[in-house]
């Protein structure tokens, strides 16, 4: 998603895209896990596609919304099969706003949108610093200790001026002239001006403030070391109180138990009738549970069958019963009847309508031969 969010910079998404629909910028991480409205995310992912498959060139309409989920995502592999985007996710990965197909599309349109714009990744180009590596050093220049030796000399002659030898201390001014005496001739004899007793006490003094602390490590093992031979010396000091408090819990266990397995031995040569009757009659007990439940089971099978009989037997009754009643009632024959006297009132309609009619053809045969007798045109 950095690449993505990289390639997006590049197409000013911000100012093309987000600014005009009101989106928030996404993060490295909003198309990576779901996130707390999936609605609003694919929303987000549907609109960014339309963005960036217009600027790829390929013309595609505004989502909406609440579109069919189903129809949005065979619309955007249509287009992407119009870019030459190969998908192998499925359709149903799309729906899911999020993950490794997403990433995919993004970074599949943003490189077409880049394309299409004229966009192309280039080198980059180091530009050349005029600054030298290393400093310019005078090889030839010698080095000496002139300067130093004089500042040290020149510090040692203002030693008769207390005010400004005052900040030395009784170790420091050992120090200058004993630098003093060493550059003295070679042959001279070194010897000491500083009292014993004055270094003594300055040593002392300073002996504290030269201590080191060293704080204590928990990887070190010389504190593990000491730790350990803390605790052995208190394991060793208590063992012996344990071992007596431990040594007569056992003796009084042991005797503890040695009374039970007398009692118990006690127990068994007292009952032993009664344990032996116990176990026949469990015998027994068992026998009479299994013969119940062979009995249970025989008759949950007869009250089976009886069902099935009784519903037999409730069918026949309806069926006899439908038979008898169909037998005895006569509503059957009153309606034939009434049938009948339907059909006889309308063979007399028709009757009177094929007088009426006969009488109207004669009537007009009649009026088609006026010149001719009545006979004539009866005939006819």
């Amino acid at each position: 998603m950095d690449l993505v969010l990289d390639k997006l910079r590049l197409l000013n998404y911000v100012k093309g895209f987000c600014r005009p629909r009101k989106f928030p910028p996404i993060t490295r991480a909003y198309f990576v896990i779901p996130a707390a409205n999936l609605n609003e995310q694919f929303f987000y992912f549907t609109s960014l596609f339309c963005w960036l498959a217009n600027r790829a060139g390929v013309s595609m309409e505004e989502p909406q919304q609440f579109d069919d989920p189903n129809a949005t995502a065979a619309i955007l592999i249509n287009v992407l099969k119009s870019l030459n985007i190969t998908f192998d996710y499925g359709p149903m990965k799309l729906k899911q706003p999020y993950g490794p197909a997403i990433a995919y599309v993004l970074n599949g349109l943003t490189d077409k949108a880049l394309q299409s714009s004229g966009f192309t990744f280039k080198r980059p180009l180091h530009k050349n610093d005029d600054y030298p590596e290393e400093a310019e050093v005078d090889v030839e220049a010698e080095v000496t200790t002139d300067a130093i030796d004089e500042q040290i000399i020149a510090s040692v002659d203002n030693e008769t001026d207390d005010t400004e030898s005052s900040h030395l201390t009784l170790p420091g001014r050992m120090y200058v002239h004993a630098y003093i005496d060493l550059r003295g001739p070679p042959d001279s004899q070194m010897t000491s001006k500083a009292d014993p007793t004055l270094w003594h006490s300055e040593v002392e003094r300073v002996t504290p403030s030269l201590k080191i602390l060293i704080p204590n490590d928990n990887k070190d093992w010389r504190a593990h070391l000491e730790q350990m031979k803390t605790t052995e010396q208190a394991i060793t000091s208590s063992f012996s109180d344990a071992k007596s408090q431990l040594s007569r819990l056992h003796n009084e266990i042991s005797t503890s138990l040695e009374k039970i397995s007398s009692r118990e031995k006690y127990i068994n040569a007292q009952f032993g009738s009664q344990a032996n009757e116990y176990r026949v009659i469990s015998e027994q007990i068992s026998d009479v549970k299994q013969k119940l439940n062979i009995a249970n089971s025989t008759v949950g099978g007869l009250a089976d069958e009886l069902a099935r009989v009784t519903e037999d037997l409730d069918a026949m009754k309806a069926r006899m019963d439908e038979i008898g009643s169909g037998m005895t009632d006569s509503k059957p024959l009153i309606n034939i009847k009434q049938a009948l006297i339907r059909i006889k009132a309308e063979i007399k309609q028709f009757d009177l309508r094929i007088g009426v009619i006969n009488h109207q053809v004669f009537a007009h045969r009649l009026a088609q031969r006026g010149t001719s007798g009545p006979y004539q045109a009866a005939m006819a």
